[in-house]
């Protein structure tokens, strides 16, 4: 299973960053209400699917710039 702490395995939990935008943030000590999405962790992970689909994509932007001129010339001709 992948680890949504790494970089680029995941992405911020959007019900932990709407309760930040109107969390209290006096100086006051209140007990941490644990979020029933990504149980507390703050990240949700991408599936594996989506690790590699997402590094691939990211390998052909960077290491092969000439793919998609390749892949047209093949397509059509």
């Amino acid at each position: 299973m992948a680890d949504p702490t790494l970089h680029g395995n995941g992405y911020a939990c959007p019900a932990c960053e709407m309760r930040r935008e109107v969390e209290d943030k006096t100086q006051i000590l209140r007990p941490k209400v644990p979020c029933n999405v990504c149980a507390g962790l703050g990240r949700l992970g991408y599936t594996e699917a989506e690790i590699v689909a997402r590094t691939v994509e990211e390998a052909r932007r960077v290491y092969w710039p000439e793919f998609e001129k390749r892949i047209s010339e093949v397509c059509h001709g």
